[in-house]
């Protein structure tokens, strides 16, 4: 920046200033320096420099107005005008737009991915409007909510689940299951409308656990959870449920629907008032209720034997079409009608549980070579049988594990072969048996045949079946001897063995 010639001739030719001592020099130059940073001061010397004596004050005020143009807003150094200070303010200043441009764009971030989330959203639901899917299944949950469910049936297993507890739970997520249908004729809901039904546990082991569920509506269903099946894959557990939606017979409790998680599968049925044979058998005692008689173990025996003909008939695919056949698997409908269930879940079963919680994988043969043959459900039935007619649980094969070396069957045998104790073989449960005995000991001598842990001696299922129907409530000499042509077909009808050397007066 270049002084002003003009500013600078005047200083210079003021008649009234006079010589500058040289110590005054430097205040000069410190008084204009300030405001005048860079001035050129080139030709001029030091002792051109002049001050002002007498009239130092009037002439620098006149150099100031001429320098100030005129301008009286002018103030500060090197003017000897001081600035006013600003008035003080109450109110808080207003904060500087830089401040608020981070919120600003915050607000706009949270916008966009608010916006984002809610096409995707809507994009997905259109998308499995557009790709069928059938009105059975029901709404999908968050992944977060599957846990809740989880956790809700946990609470339930352990009865601490109550309709409140489990209405507020299922309000954290109202679609928080979905439930796959498996048919049309029955009422459709969802899982929380389960987990808001008052809760009845009905068993709990090492495969899973299963409770009564009253719906709103009063429909009551029951849900089996299963934990050894997290192997098996979405769609290969899907298909192999439909699988089974689509069998109908009058022996096997049908599945209404299923739920599927990886860690845990759910099951759906109805439920059956008359509760299982188990019961029958070994609790109806302590229930204060009188056991099955005769004429109603041989109906249920027969039905089994049908359910399981079917299953063999409509699953020819699978080595062992049951699979998990056992007594508190059979249920009971109003008639004693017994309806199967638990069935054909060994291909979705976890192949390293399943020695454990399957029943078919007790066997003989599974023990002995690690495999299951087609005659494994023809094992499990004989036992069954063996089972209604004694009275006795097979404890030996409904334990966790691999089971103990004496089964029921060894046991039957070492009761006939004694001729003082052989009367004691049936239930004593089952009431009078007079005129019947030999249709019982026909069905008994069956029922080994089934058990015979040689799988080559063990009777395949359609001859067990056809041999069971056979059987009847009461002994009928003419009857019972027509329907075989052998001697030896006579003596196993009637309970005889070759083994056991054990005849009997009909």
């Amino acid at each position: 920046m270049s002084l002003s010639s003009s500013f600078l001739a005047e200083i210079k030719s003021s008649d009234h200033c006079l010589q500058l001592r040289r110590q005054m020099i430097p205040i000069r130059l410190k008084n204009y320096s300030d405001d005048f940073e860079g001035v050129e001061l080139s030709g001029w010397a030091v002792d051109d420099f002049v001050d002002c004596a007498a009239t130092a004050d009037s002439s620098s005020l006149s150099r100031e107005e001429k320098f100030s143009g005129g301008n009286e807003n002018l103030c500060g150094p090197p003017l000897n005008n001081p600035c006013p200070s600003a008035p003080a303010s109450t109110s808080t200043p207003a904060p500087a737009p830089a401040s608020k441009l981070p919120n600003v764009k915050i607000v706009v971030i949270v916008v966009c991915v608010v916006a984002l989330l809610a096409i995707t959203a809507a994009t997905i639901i259109i998308m499995r409007k557009r790709s069928g899917q059938t009105p059975q299944t029901l709404g999908a949950p968050p992944h977060g909510h599957k846990k809740a469910a989880s956790n809700d049936l946990d609470r339930a297993e352990q009865g601490n689940a109550s309709p409140a507890h489990s209405a507020a739970g299922s309000r954290k997520g109202e679609n928080m299951g979905r439930l796959t249908f498996l048919r049309d004729d029955v009422e459709k809901f969802d899982l929380p409308d389960l987990l808001k039904a008052s809760a009845e546990v009905l068993g709990s082991g090492y495969f899973g656990s299963s409770y009564k569920a009253a719906l709103m509506t009063g429909k009551m269903m029951v849900v089996k959870r299963f934990r050894h099946m997290n192997n098996v894959g979405k769609e290969e557990f899907q298909e192999h449920m439909r699988r089974l939606g689509r069998l109908r017979h009058n022996n096997l409790l049908p599945v209404v629907a299923f739920y599927y998680r990886k860690e845990e599968k759910l099951l759906v049925s109805e439920y059956v008032d008359n509760v299982s044979l188990a019961i029958h058998l070994h609790g109806n005692r302590s229930r204060g209720q009188p056991c099955p008689d005769w004429p109603t173990r041989l109906k249920i025996i027969k039905g089994v034997a049908k359910g399981l003909l079917y299953l063999y008939n409509e699953l020819p695919s699978l080595i062992v079409p049951h699979g998990h056949l056992k007594s508190s698997n059979v249920l009971l409908n109003e008639s004693y009608e017994p309806l199967l269930t638990d069935y054909a879940l060994v291909p979705v079963v976890n192949q390293e549980h399943a020695q454990d919680v399957l029943v078919g994988y007790k066997s003989p043969e599974y023990k002995l070579n690690n495999r299951v043959t087609k005659k494994t459900d023809v094992w499990s039935f004989g036992i069954l049988i063996l089972e209604i007619l004694t009275g006795k649980f097979p404890a030996n094969i409904l334990q966790q594990g691999k089971g103990s070396d004496m089964d029921l069957l060894s046991w039957v045998e070492s009761v006939l072969v004694s001729e003082d104790s052989r009367e004691g073989v049936f239930d004593k449960d089952m009431g009078v048996v007079k005129n019947c005995e030999g249709e019982m000991m026909k069905l008994l001598k069956i029922g080994m045949c089934c058990a015979e842990s040689d799988v080559e001696k063990r009777l395949d299922m359609k001859e067990a079946v056809e041999r069971i129907q056979e059987v009847k409530e009461k002994d009928n000499d003419e009857e019972f001897y027509s329907s075989y042509t052998s001697e030896g077909d006579v003596k196993s009808a009637r309970g005889l063995s070759d083994d056991l050397s054990y005849s009997i007066n009909v």
